[in-house]
């Protein structure tokens, strides 16, 4: 099997995917030689790379020669510019470029003065021995002076090209020029072939490739010739270099479809030639590389064909760089007028240049003025048929429909997913497609964005490389500084005698010391504010507003149930005398009753967030109380049995007063008084009787008082007997002077009376039971005849019968439920010690509650006892 360097020097082509045939229309520019047009009076040099990795070295209002450069700059990807003729510079300014956007770059404007007058260093030719003897770097720093750039039309820079990263094995020279109209390379190479093999030559001093193709179309036999005999005349060895003539089919001039056709191989996506070790330069290239090694000539001219019908001097022309385009119209007689199109390149991959002021650059190698006969004015946009001729046509085997609905759909990263970046962007699609779809023109537009995409993200790389780089030297500097300032403070510290040291101990112990005194100063202020916060809370107020409304109230009530709370007093005096021998031994409980009295007067003073505030703390305190045992220590316990027992009250009693004042129904109290004599006999209030001696006593006294009572009950025969109310303790008190002694002792016996009742309200229960199925008078009368008057009345009578046993069931059992709370506050009162002032100060808020519910349950007994006097 033969090599590819073998298959090469046979002459082995091989064919690329796609292409067309488009007409030629060369025979318009190649009749004539090439030719110099007349000097323009401006040139307009772009400086684009001005700011980034160069500087001007010349200013408005200086003189320059031809070949002057007119840029400084270092780095291993920098291309000067130079001047193309002598004068001046007249400006440094923004001017149109030459792109199919037009968009301003800035320019160097230079006055022509006709003298061309060269620089200094251009000489006369080198010999071939000298350039042997160069070294490569010598070579290639030549070829960056002049700043050749490619001419093939990429204007990539020759220098970097010419140091590839690997070997190079086979080196292409591009003579193919395959775009209709242009004819630039062929006429150089028919009047420059020998300038063009030492360009060549020079080259392969440098790369050392084992093998060189030039290669041309069969349409261009005068250059095949003319080629074939300066490679025979050159000092390149016969076997290493040859002419290889190809198809004419376009674009086989590109250069990765050119080395398929060379070679068969393929070059992958995002690689170059070179990683093949193949490099490809174009004529122009190689005949611009001569020049500058040979004579030390700047690029400041080149071969451009000015060619189509709307011209009266078609052909190809040595024009200098910076020549407006204008200047070349008017030189060779342009017939066309404003709207004329001006095609930059060839009718494929040209574009149309928007203003002819732009100048001609280094990549420029053709103006095209067609007439409308040779191109078409524009059709319009029609859909896509999806005919696939333009994926047939690809030379680069991409898809372009796909390319183009991303791109018109500006989903720029998704074409680029379809190999966008390997686009040449030959107008073959463009040209075959039946739907006149400017293909090419949305890759552009879609690269350009792509482009502008990776710049971004560049840029805003480099700024954050900037800013950690300026972080980190920011860093270093703070700990330089405060490194240095530490050496600064031992130095003296080294230097301190033993005076400085002790003024330097004592105004330490003096700042320590304000210290230490303004946070003892600040400790107060914060416990004020605390305090002030609490105080402040929202809940407390509205508990203070609550408790000032139910004084007032009571007090209300208080006056107008004077008179019946006259009679209830004298009634419990009789009961109070008889019983005050057996409780005249209770010494201790004198003792907490009188302070109990004391304490009354007191409390006319405080005002009522204060109340609130205590009564809140005692709800809390029966709360924890629920889950303690019974044998904590003799201070918290009874604390809490306090606390305790004002909860137990006040619920009970909160509970008769809403029922009173919403419903006077007998059987609805009666539960209620059930249900509440049943919470105040709850296991923990059974364990705080049981523990203490003066509960057995009490309990012993009450008793006695209940069979009393029972026989009071049993030879009572009138209602008011039956409705006059056992008086609470908290009336008791209340009437009570307050140093009346006698008075004091009445109110304690007051809870013994709590105990009778209940027993009493068990000896009714059977009596209630005979008077429950008695109905209401109303409904004893309806329930009898209309029509039988005697019937009538004994129901009546019935019906009053059973209404007096339930009014005084009613009664006993509110007494019951009375009393049951009253002894639970007073048995509360009376364990709490006379040393405790927070224990006294509970039982003080619950005797004060305990009045008010008392006084609302004595306006209710009232009433009924007189709604029972008017029936």
């Amino acid at each position: 099997m033969l090599t590819l360097l073998e298959q090469i020097d046979k002459g082995t082509l091989w064919r690329i995917p796609g292409g067309i045939h488009p007409p030629e229309h060369k025979s318009l520019s190649n009749q004539s030689e090439i030719a110099r047009l007349p000097l323009a009076d401006h040139y307009l040099v772009p400086v684009p790379g001005v700011g980034e990795n160069c500087t001007l070295a010349v200013k408005a209002g200086d003189t320059v020669t031809k070949g002057q450069p007119l840029t400084l700059g270092e780095g291993f990807r920098y291309l000067p510019v130079h001047a193309p003729v002598s004068g001046k510079v007249i400006a440094i300014e923004a001017r149109p470029s030459n792109h199919a956007s037009a968009l301003p770059v800035l320019t160097c404007v230079i006055e022509n003065d006709h003298l061309e007058q060269w620089i200094d260093t251009v000489h006369a030719p080198l010999s071939p021995e000298q350039v042997a003897q160069m070294d490569n770097d010598a070579i290639i720093s030549r070829v960056q002076a002049a700043g050749i750039a490619g001419l093939g039309g990429a204007a990539f820079p020759t220098h970097i090209k010419l140091k590839p990263v690997s070997d190079i094995e086979l080196l292409i020279i591009n003579g193919v020029e395959c775009e209709p109209y242009i004819t630039s390379d062929d006429k150089l190479m028919q009047e420059a072939c020998d300038e063009i093999v030492r360009g060549i030559t020079i080259i392969h001093q440098l790369l050392g490739p084992k093998r060189i193709i030039v290669a041309i179309e069969d349409n261009k036999p005068e250059a095949i010739e003319l080629m074939s005999h300066a490679l025979n005349r050159s000092q390149l060895p016969s076997h290493c270099a040859r002419v290889s003539k190809i198809p004419t089919l376009y674009p086989s001039g590109g250069e990765k479809q050119l080395i398929q056709i060379l070679t068969g191989q393929e070059v992958p996506s995002g690689a170059i030639p070179a990683n093949l070790g193949i490099l490809v330069q174009n004529v122009g290239t190689a005949y611009s590389i001569a020049q500058a090694v040979y004579r030390n000539m700047p690029l400041i001219e080149r071969v451009v064909t000015l060619t189509g019908q709307n011209i009266a001097k078609p052909g190809n022309y040595w024009v200098p760089i910076g020549t407006p385009v204008e200047h070349m119209l008017t030189a060779a007689q342009f017939r066309g007028n404003e709207n004329s199109p001006v095609i930059i390149g060839g009718p494929m991959m040209g574009y149309m240049l928007p203003n002819v002021a732009a100048p001609i650059n280094k990549g420029t190698n053709c103006v095209l003025l067609p007439s409308e006969q040779e191109v078409a004015p524009p059709s319009p946009e029609q859909p896509c048929i999806r005919c696939g001729e333009c994926a047939q046509a690809c030379p680069a085997q991409l898809l372009p429909q796909q390319l183009f609905w991303h791109a018109k759909a500006e989903e720029y990263d998704k074409a680029a997913s379809y190999n966008l970046r390997d686009c040449i962007e030959c107008g073959c699609c463009s040209y075959v497609c039946p739907s006149d779809i400017p293909l090419v023109e949305y890759y552009r537009v879609a690269k350009s964005a792509l482009r502008q995409e990776a710049e971004e993200k560049k840029q805003a790389e480099l700024a954050k490389q900037r800013f950690d780089s300026r972080t980190l030297r920011l860093e270093q500097e703070k700990q330089a500084r405060e490194e240095k300032a530490k050496l600064a403070a031992e130095r003296r510290k080294a230097q301190m005698t033993g005076s400085d040291k002790d003024a330097v101990a004592a105004a330490m112990a003096r700042i320590k010391a304000k210290k230490a005194a303004q946070e003892q100063d600040q400790v107060p202020a914060t416990a004020n504010l605390n305090e002030s916060k609490g105080a402040a809370k929202p809940q407390d107020k509205v508990a203070a507003a609550i408790a000032r409304a139910k004084a007032k109230k009571a007090a209300q009530k208080a006056e107008s149930e004077a008179p019946a709370s006259t009679e209830q007093a004298k009634s419990r005096q009789q009961v109070t005398t008889s019983d005050s021998g057996e409780a005249a031994a209770m010494s201790q409980k004198d003792k907490v009753a009188a302070a109990i009295a004391r304490a009354k007067a007191k409390k006319a003073a405080q005002n009522s967030a204060e109340v609130s505030e205590a009564s809140q703390g005692a709800t809390q305190d029966e709360e924890q109380n629920l889950g303690q045992d019974a044998q904590e220590t003799a201070p918290l316990s009874q604390k809490e049995k306090v606390a305790a027992a004002i909860a137990r009250a006040k619920a009970k009693k909160a509970a008769q007063v809403e029922s009173t004042l919403t419903s006077d129904a007998p059987p609805q109290e009666d539960v209620e008084g059930e249900q509440a004599t049943t919470k105040a006999s709850t296991p923990h209030a059974a364990e705080t009787e049981a523990s203490s001696p003066e509960a057995i006593k009490k309990a012993k006294i009450a008793a006695a008082v209940a069979k009393a009572k029972a026989k009071k009950a049993q030879h009572a025969n009138s209602e008011e007997q039956l409705a006059d109310p056992v008086a609470t303790d908290e009336q008791a008190v209340q009437e009570a002077p307050v140093e009346d002694a006698e008075a004091i002792k009445k109110a304690k016996i007051a809870a013994a009376v709590a105990k009778a009742k209940a027993k009493k309200a068990q000896q009714a229960n059977s009596e209630e039971q005979l008077a429950e199925p008695v109905a209401t008078d109303e409904q004893a009368v309806q329930a009898v005849p209309a029509d039988d008057p005697e019937a009538i009345k004994k129901a009546k009578i019935a019906a009053a019968v059973a209404k007096a046993k339930a009014k005084k069931a009613q009664q006993d059992k509110t007494g019951e439920k009375v009393a049951a709370s009253v002894g639970s506050d007073e048995q509360a009162v009376q364990e709490a010690t006379f040393e405790d002032p927070e224990a006294i100060k509970k039982a003080k808020i619950a005797a004060a509650v305990a009045k008010a519910k008392a006084k609302k349950l004595a306006k209710a007994q009232a009433e009924n006892q007189n709604n029972e006097h008017k029936d």
